[in-house]
């Protein structure tokens, strides 16, 4: 009997989906779960570590296990971790994981929603969720294999973006306030919540985090919690932001990358120099970050679009969330992955017109995934992170996104221009 196959995909393609999900599920947990204990649970550890300090009411920024880096998160997500500690390691490192091998999907699915992708066929949709996921996998396996909380962090901010589409507020802002109690940088969406004068949201927003900043004390008490909360914001300055973390070629934010291209390294006895400038450590940075503001404005300045609200904006912000923090490290550019949805959707509804998004994108791509030591050597690949292969990435993903946004920005000038000139011809 001969099988027609475009009849049988076309009958059963949601299945044939959900198989090769969960077939890329089983694998990669049994991959996670054989690796992870060589590597000693990288830094999922050092949460689970916190959490137990937590639970016994101990400092959870103190270091009694030199073996395990330091704690640098906020008290309300080591009370949220902890109940995972009262497990076995490995087991509650596997949940853990299946918890973010989900919330990739989970990220995908509500930034389609948020995307108004209803229109589009199946193959279209397969073809906006896949390529995204191919695009940002080099990020998406090194958050599962170190058991970061990126994608976590990244779930809850498009979480609170869908929700606040659907209007629920309430809930929308204490996603935003749960994700900075995860990893600060989500705090960079409030100011532009300002600039709309969603003043409601705002306010929902702070009320969270004034919230998260006093559950824990319900468990460890409020003088603990009040000496945890002095401790956190200078433990981070302390531990991340001397001079080898902000020029360490693995840091990828515009801070180091200005400053690997503006600073001769070798007075610091660093074994690596790309400057083509003479500036002080100091001038460098105060150069980045007025590029870093420049950036961030542009998103700020938000474009009245009815069918996609400020889409382009959350993808600069987003950017910027990678870019401009101090600490950019590899697993922070999991954030790629809404900005290549944003790009593919806009170029599958442009029928694929804008070369310039087009090559660009593929371009990023490049830079960011393919200079890596699978391809090349480990000396090349380490080369191309001195010379900041994924901040520039990002920064052609930046330029591309403010074309887009202008190129609305003066399509509706344009059109309203167009109107009142008819307007004034009846007249």
């Amino acid at each position: 009997m001969n099988l027609d196959w475009k009849s049988f995909f076309s009958r059963h393609k949601r299945n044939i989906v959900f198989i090769v999900i969960l077939a890329a599920f089983v694998g990669n947990l049994l991959r996670y779960s054989q690796r992870s204990p060589k590597r000693h649970y990288s830094d999922w550890r050092v949460y689970y570590a916190a959490g137990e300090r937590f639970l016994n009411k101990e400092d959870i920024y103190s270091r009694p296990d030199m073996s395990v880096t330091p704690y640098k998160y906020s008290p309300m997500f080591a009370f949220l971790f902890s109940p995972l500690t009262l497990l076995p390691k490995h087991l509650a490192s596997l949940i853990f994981f299946t918890m973010n091998f989900f919330m990739v999907a989970g990220i995908c699915f509500l930034s389609g929603r948020i995307m108004n992708i209803e229109g589009l066929s199946f193959g279209q949709k397969v073809l906006l969720f896949s390529i995204p996921v191919l695009f940002t996998s080099r990020f998406i396996l090194l958050v599962w294999d170190a058991g970061q909380v990126n994608i976590l962090m990244l779930f809850l901010v498009v979480l609170s973006l869908f929700l606040l589409k659907r209007n629920q507020v309430i809930l929308s802002a204490c996603c935003l306030a749960l994700s900075a109690f995860i990893k600060y940088m989500p705090v960079l969406f409030l100011p532009y919540f300002v600039v709309k004068k969603q003043w409601k949201y705002v306010a929902w927003v702070m009320i969270f985090m004034l919230l998260f900043s006093l559950i824990p004390a319900l468990y460890v008490g409020l003088d603990q919690e009040i000496n945890y909360l002095k401790n956190w914001l200078p433990f981070i300055s302390h531990t991340s932001l001397d001079l080898l973390s902000w020029v360490d070629y693995k840091n990828q934010s515009l801070y180091s990358t200005v400053l690997r291209y503006s600073m001769d390294l070798s007075a610091y006895d660093f074994n690596y120099s790309h400057s083509f400038l003479n500036l002080t450590f100091y001038q460098g940075l105060g150069t980045a970050i007025v590029l870093g503001f420049a950036i961030y404005c542009f998103a700020l300045f938000p474009v009245e679009d009815k069918k996609q609200t400020s889409l382009m904006d959350y993808s600069l912000l987003f950017l910027c969330m990678a870019l401009l923090n101090p600490n950019a490290w590899f697993v922070n550019f999991v954030v790629l992955l809404f900005v290549y949805m944003y790009l593919l959707h806009y170029l599958i509804k442009n029928r694929f017109k804008d070369k310039v998004v087009l090559i660009g994108g593929i371009l990023a791509f490049i830079l960011s995934s393919w200079m890596s030591e699978a391809i090349f050597s480990e000396d090349l690949e380490r080369l191309f992170e001195e010379l900041s292969n994924i901040a520039i990435a990002s920064l052609i993903l930046v330029f591309l996104l403010i074309r887009i946004k202008f190129k609305k920005v003066g399509a509706a000038q344009f059109s309203s221009q167009k109107i009142i000139h008819h307007s004034k011809g009846r007249l």
